[in-house]
């Protein structure tokens, strides 16, 4: 996997993020409620970046580079990120327009900050459990390398399968808690880690030599959007979350394979390169601010569409401020 291909998959997966959150602005008039619990069983937005985080990841395991020095550079580079975004559209506008959505107590701001709560915006709750995987990752990959492949599949599997169980059981302790506690990180860091082996799986099929794609499907872009659409319609259809890993799995091989115009190709990077800025973005601008603005566009399609142009440009802003915090304080 190039890092183009990494890219794409990240600008498809921020694009179908912002789509799983829709239903989010509450407001959309003329929206059947059945719709977008549907659509959003094909999204799982999050697992395609931990897929990708996984196989980059691997790769800096086997090159020797992944030190705690490197693990703290990579946490504190998605914490200026986070950050920046949250002095200026929390502390700075939020507070001015809407001071009762973001209360500015010091422990709803501190543990805000850290990602022990998600009071400002619910959508940034995956930070603290991505960060301890992070840091997980070193062990998760040395069992890698002595179980192999199949193994390191099927423990992921059962691991992701007994988190899904005990979640479904038990939601409110385990996945709703007023903050996250111990359970709570546990439950979610190990719920990442299936994604995270599954990129971990492709990097070392292509360390030892083999191709991640079949050489007969390889630029056969119509037939493989046509499959992609039949595969998302499909997946729609199937209720339980037990078949996410296979889906994500099948989506990512088949769009290794594509071979995209330059122009469309562009895009793709742009925004996956400015995926992580436009993640924390989305919830803060349309849900937590601006939900009644946005809402007037009145058709979702039109607000899907304005909400990403929105956040991509504003990333556009704030993501060279970012990079030259991260390059002052010698972590770029």
């Amino acid at each position: 996997m190039t890092r183009q291909q990494s890219a794409i998959i990240k600008g498809i997966a921020i694009l179908l993020m912002m789509l799983y959150h829709l239903p989010c602005i509450s407001t959309i008039p003329g929206i059947d409620d059945s719709v977008y619990p549907t659509l959003a069983r094909a999204c799982h937005p999050i697992q395609y970046f931990l897929m990708i985080s996984g196989y980059g990841l691997y790769l800096a395991y086997k090159n020797g580079r992944i030190t705690w020095s490197y693990l703290l550079k990579r946490s504190v580079r998605l914490y200026i990120s986070f950050w920046l975004v949250l002095l200026v559209f929390v502390f700075g506008i939020g507070t001015l327009l809407y001071p009762e959505r973001f209360p500015l107590s010091w422990d709803y701001a501190l543990t805000n900050l850290v990602g022990l709560r998600w009071d400002y915006c619910q959508f940034t709750w995956v930070i603290l459990p991505y960060i301890l995987m992070t840091f997980c990752s070193p062990v998760l990959f040395l069992f890698m390398d002595r179980m192999g492949n199949t193994m390191s599949l099927i423990s992921g599997i059962l691991l992701y399968l007994i988190t899904g169980w005990l979640i479904s059981r038990h939601y409110n302790l385990l996945m709703n808690p007023p903050f996250l506690n111990l359970l709570h990180l546990i439950t979610l860091t190990i719920m990442t880690f299936l994604s995270v082996i599954l990129g971990a799986v492709m990097a070392r099929i292509m360390l030892s030599g083999h191709k991640l794609t079949w050489a007969k499907l390889e630029g056969k872009n119509l037939l493989i959007i046509l499959v992609l659409i039949v595969l998302f319609i499909v997946r729609c259809q199937i209720e339980t979350s037990a078949v996410t890993f296979i889906f994500i799995s099948i989506v990512v091989w088949l769009v290794l394979h594509l071979r995209l115009p330059q122009p469309v190709s562009r895009v793709f990077e742009s925004l996956g390169d400015k995926s992580m800025m436009m993640w924390f973005l989305h919830g803060f601008l349309a849900v937590q601010m601006f939900s009644e603005y946005v809402a007037l566009l009145r058709w979702p399609l039109v607000i899907w569409i304005v909400w990403v142009i929105i956040c991509y440009g504003i990333a556009c802003l704030l993501m060279p401020v970012s990079n030259r915090i991260a390059k002052s304080l010698r972590i770029l």
